[in-house]
Parts: structure tokens; C-alpha cells; sequence
């Protein structure tokens, strides 16, 4: 996996916390998506939005979050 540095990230996320999540999220949609493509399954996971030669989905999460194709909200929980 090519070496990511945290600046080339300063305008998609505030935090590098954030940063971590969103790509780990998107990541294990990448996994599921690219399994059931080996095994000739389907699947509801949207494909790679980036062309890339690598199929590690930890880089392509982060090449997508650094092309700002894929962005994510925090979830508003209710206060009791």
C-alpha cells in the first residue's frame, strides 16, 4: 500500500479521527463488494468510484475520501 500522508486529507475531514472511521467503513464495503465479485456473487455495495490498479480496499477508500467521491455524515442520536 502506497504511504498516505494526513495533509493530503485536509479538505475532506476536519479530524484525523474522522478520517480513520469513514475510510474503515468504506473499506469493509469495498471488501464485501470485491469478495462477492471474486466469487461471482451479488451484491447491493456501490463498486470503486476511483480507477486504481490496487485492490486493497483500505487504499481505494482512502483514494476515494482524497478525491472527495465519498463523504460522511455523523448520525444525529436523540438525547434522553
Amino acid at each position: 500500500m502506497k504511504v498516505q500522508y494526513l495533509d493530503e486529507y485536509k479538505n475532506s475531514t476536519d479530524s484525523k479521527y474522522k478520517l480513520c472511521i469513514a475510510a474503515a467503513k468504506r473499506a469493509r464495503e469495498l471488501g464485501e463488494y470485491l469478495s462477492a465479485q471474486k466469487n461471482m456473487e451479488r451484491i447491493s455495495v456501490i463498486k470503486p468510484l476511483v480507477d486504481v490498479e490496487s485492490h486493497d480496499p483500505l487504499e481505494i477508500a482512502f483514494n476515494e475520501i482524497k478525491e472527495q467521491k465519498v463523504t460522511f455524515e455523523k448520525s444525529k442520536k436523540e438525547s434522553v
